[in-house]
């Protein structure tokens, strides 16, 4: 039986999120963005969303209308 030592994957795991954001180009960077904003967006409420003048199927076209 093989034995697998998994206590080096989360350094695996950052040493390859770090190289990925060394060799980012801008629109890496403003995709990661708007993911970003669009998942804090659907974490919202609807009440929340509602004060904001948004509904839940507007959230893509809200966000990818905004500047990066």
């Amino acid at each position: 039986m093989a034995y697998v030592d998994h206590t080096a994957s989360p350094v695996l795991s950052t040493l390859r999120e770090t190289l990925s954001r060394l060799l980012e180009t801008p629109f890496d960077r403003r995709l990661r963005a708007r993911q970003t904003r669009i998942a804090q967006l659907r974490a919202m409420t609807d009440s929340e969303l509602a004060n904001m003048g948004l509904t839940r199927d507007a959230i893509l076209p809200y966000v990818f209308s905004q500047p990066a």
